[in-house]
Order: structure tokens, then sequence, then C-alpha cells
């Protein structure tokens, strides 16, 4: 599928020299996005209740705000040598295009697919300025996208990473049908790219999941100028070593680029603020919450002794998010934490809710989730930690492609056959996000009840299932909306895009969140005595 067509197109491409290389044409070097997430189509998200009033906030926001989720790069340089390599997201292995992976839950908005970043050309992590390039500033490259490449790359996608979630187990994704489509393009390439384009469509029409869809460019370019941290950087925990964070991408132009941050940077303080053994997560949100224009920035770089320091610029129009915390206590001593969606805020703000209610007295919890349609996955996994003790698991993920963290293998089997499709036709195995080993901000003796309804969705269910399932909570309302798959944004390479379904989430107890949702136990508040005895009884599932 790869010889010329007559609408060939000629794309300027910025000056780079990756130390990692695309499998792109004549070799070039290039950094595209995938977006890990929950699936955003408006008809599979809860519409937005009206938020419940509560009688104090629990915290001011903060000036400078924005949220980020953890990401990963995943750079293969052809589809036959793709290979998963070991990172903070553990995405898997992918084909033609060469993803950096950004794990978020897009269930805010009913659902709105919202962009996140572009992660542009990074300069040659070798190179000692950072912000030039062994080929040559102010230079262009053009590489040629035919309308046949367009279309492999978009299948290559698929063959590699796509997840038929919703199907049965015995019902997999038929590769076989899949290679038949290679044939047959090989055979009749497109003559123009409107032709690759409704190919496209149409083979993607054939996989029977309605979330997996196409991008054209006019569309999907809107969506790569979003900066997620105000000063253009994509960070993740380093695989090899999870208490440091390193830089995996920059968005283009940004003021981290233009400052000399490079890909594989690791971020050594923040203001000055020590941040090894912090999360990226943290790591971004005091990147995101430094009050005034300038974040000052320490980072090392392999080969050099002594750390940089830079400052970086935000970006102009930056819009910090609000708080979807407040708290109140009730009856002199049960605090109640009410959280509206899952932004970069949320686990902060809602450690801060504790602590404040705390020190009035309070000696139990309620977590409101109703009305949660989701948010930022990460921070709901960084909100379970708050609640559970070191190497708790706080859910599973199927699929070649996962978001949420560094994963911990299993030997459970999702499923009965390779779901997949794979050729070896073993059962597809799930993949474990576990806590930290940090001490819990509530301890595990004080009581916890949440509240649920049917519009609580995605993260909210992931959270609910994982204190549910590790009897560290009461669930207190109405099942939830049951909505647990995650999807992946890609790039093609002439900036068109693709959104694949690629994984589900399930419980610690094996629980599919996906269209299901989770259970409660008692359809109205039963007291902190009655939830407490529920809690003896409760039987933590065994850690796989």
């Amino acid at each position: 599928m790869s010889s010329p067509s007559s609408s060939s197109v000629a794309r300027p491409r910025a000056p780079c020299a990756s130390a990692r290389r695309g499998a792109l044409s004549g070799g070039a070097s290039r950094t595209v996005i995938v977006r890990s997430s929950s699936s955003s189509s408006r008809g599979d998200a809860p519409e937005r209740a009206p938020k419940p009033s509560s009688s104090s906030s629990a915290s001011k926001p903060l000036s400078s705000s924005s949220f980020l989720a953890r990401m990963s790069p995943m750079m293969a340089t052809s589809r036959a040598k793709a290979a998963s390599l070991a990172c903070a997201l553990a995405l898997g292995a992918l084909a033609s295009s060469t993803p950096l992976a950004l794990a978020r839950d897009a269930a805010t908005d009913a659902g709105a697919l919202m962009p996140m970043a572009f992660v542009a050309d990074a300069p040659d992590a070798s190179s000692g300025d950072g912000g030039g390039s062994s080929e040559g500033e102010g230079e262009t490259s053009t590489e040629v996208v035919t309308d046949a490449q367009v279309l492999e790359e978009a299948w290559g996608l698929v063959f590699d990473n796509f997840l038929p979630a919703r199907k049965s187990e015995l019902d997999g994704f038929d590769r076989a049908a899949w290679e038949a489509f290679k044939r047959e393009h090989e055979e009749n390439p497109p003559k123009t790219r409107e032709e690759a384009y409704a190919m496209i469509k149409d083979m993607l029409g054939t996989l029977g999941d309605r979330f997996t869809r196409f991008i054209e460019p006019e569309r999907f370019t809107s969506m790569l100028k979003y900066d997620i941290t105000g000063v253009g950087l994509n960070i993740s925990e380093d695989a090899e070593n999870p208490d440091r964070v390193k830089v995996l991408g920059l968005v283009l132009d940004s003021s981290a680029m233009k400052a000399g941050v490079v890909q594989d940077d690791t971020i050594v303080a923040v203001n000055g603020e020590d941040v090894k053994g912090k999360s990226a997560f943290a790591v971004s949100s005091l990147i995101q919450e430094a009050e005034g224009a300038n974040v000052e920035l320490t980072i090392s770089r392999a080969g050099e002794d002594v750390p940089r320091v830079m400052k970086l610029k935000r970006a102009d129009g930056f819009a910090p998010p609000s708080s979807p915390v407040s708290m109140r206590l009730e009856g002199g001593h049960v605090g109640y934490i009410r959280l509206r969606e899952f932004n970069s805020l949320a686990e902060r703000d809602v450690a801060k809710a504790v602590q404040e209610l705390r020190a009035q007295g309070a000696d139990a919890y309620i977590l409101d989730l109703r009305d949660n349609p989701g948010g930022l996955v990460q921070a709901g996994v960084e909100i379970a930690r708050l609640f559970f003790p070191a190497e708790s698991t706080i859910a599973y993920t199927e699929g070649r492609v996962v978001a949420g963290g560094v994963k911990r293998d299993t030997e459970v089997s999702a499923t009965k056959t390779a779901r997949n499709g794979s050729s070896s036709e073993l059962p597809t195995k799930l993949k474990a996000i576990t806590t930290s080993k940090a001490e819990p901000v509530v301890d595990a003796s004080v009581p916890l009840v949440v509240f649920v309804n049917g519009r609580s969705a995605s993260a909210s269910e992931i959270l609910t299932g994982a204190l549910k399932d590790n009897c560290r909570a009461t669930v207190v309302g109405s099942q939830t909306y049951g909505k647990g798959l995650i999807q992946s944004v890609y790039e093609l390479s002439d900036l068109s895009g693709m959104v694949l379904t690629v994984g589900k989430y399930v419980t610690p107890g094996l629980v599919d969140i996906d269209q299901h949702g989770i259970s409660v136990d008692y359809p109205m508040f039963p007291g902190f005595a009655q939830a407490k005895e529920h809690i003896g009884a409760c039987r933590v599932p065994p850690r796989y």
C-alpha cells in the first residue's frame, strides 16, 4: 500500500534530530500524539445534572492551574519491529505513527472529544543547546505523504491496537478479514485523498465499534493547538526509576522548547521544590499551580553533572480550572466532601478537605460522587491512593494499549482466547494499577461512605469500584452509569486522526465496569454503625 498516488501532499516539517526515529517517509523523525481515555462519544456519557449545593468550599482555587495526565512514549521504527517500551503508561506496541500517550478520561461535558496536547518534533536529546537541531536551525524538510500511506497508517494502527471491548470474549478482532482489506487496497489504491478517507471510514465501520472513528484534518488540526500545562511540557514517571519524572515531549514553539528543555530531561525541582518521589501528576500540578507568569524549572540531563535552571513563561490565554471540591462538617463529626469532576485540582483539594475537616473534628467521611461524569482517570487513581495502604490494587486494565500509570503484569485471563485476534489465541491478560508505597492520608480504620447514582461515570466508577472491592468504603445510592472503555487518539502523517477503542477497566474484584457499572451496598444511607458492620463482613479479593 505504499505506492505513490496522484494526490500526494508535500508537508513542511520543522527541523528535528530526535534520538528516536519514526517510521514515516524517509525515516524522518517525528513525534505524534495518542490520547488514552475512557470512551468519549457524546452518546455514551451521562448528561451533567444540576450540582448539589454545599455550605463551604474546601479550598480556594489557585491562580494558575490546569490539568495534565500521565503520558508515555512508544517509539517503533516499523510495524514489524514495533515493541512495547517500558514506560509510565505502558501503552504497548504501536504501528507506523510513533505516538506519545496521554491518559485521560474524557467523560466531562457529555463526553466531548477534548484535545489534550500536540507534541511537536522533539529536539535531539543529545544536543547541548536543547533548542536547536543538528540539521540546521530555521530550515524545514519536506515529507511527501501519499494517499496510500495515509490508508496504510490507519490500517496498521487498527491492526496493532484495536480491542473489540464490547463484544463477547469469544467474538474477537477478525485479523484475517482485516488482512483482506490490505490486499484489496494494495490492488486498488486510492486515487485521491478523499477516496483514502472514504476507505478508512468504510474499514472502521466494519469493526462494529461506534467509538472508533476517523477525524479529518480540519477538525483534528484544531485539537493540536492545546497546551495542557501552560509551558508546553508533557511528562511522566521514568519506567526504570519511578521516583524520577522525565520530559516526554514538547509543544511546538512553547516556552519550554524555547528555553532549551529537551525530551528525556529529568525534572529535579519546580520553583525550588524538590520533586523526587512525586508522581508525574503531582509534578504537573506544581507547574500549573505556581503563582505568577513564570515557572522556574530545574532539570538534569544525561552527560551533565550540574542541573540546569530555566525560567518558563506561561502561554498567553492560559486558563486555570476551578476547584471541583466543596465540603462541610455535619453532625459535629462527619466530614462531607463533594467532588464534581476529576480535574488536576481534585486530588490536592480532596486531601486538603480531609485535613481541614479532621482539624474541625471529623472522625468519619462521606465522599459524594453523585452526578460526577468523570474527568482525568489519573486524578481518580491519585484520590484512591489517599485511602489505601501501599501496594493495593486500584483497578485492572485489559488491552494492548492501557492507561493509568506504571502497570504490574498479572496472570489473570481477561478472556478465554485472545480478543485482539492474535495468532497465538492465548487469553488476554489483565494489568494492575496499584497504589504507591506512600502511607494513606486517611487511615483504614476511619469510616468512609461513597454516594453514587446513575450519572456517576468513568473515573467516578473506577474510584468507587476500588473503594468497594477493597472493603474500604460502603457504597450508597443507585447503580452507576457503566462507562469503562479506554480510547486512544492517533495522529496520521497528513494531520488527520483516528480514535480507537483499545482497552477497558476492570475493578479489583474483576467486575467489568463498562456497560455494567458499580452496584451499591445500600440504596439509602444506613448510618455509620451498619456501614461498619458491612465492611467487617467484606472480603478483599486476591491480589493477582
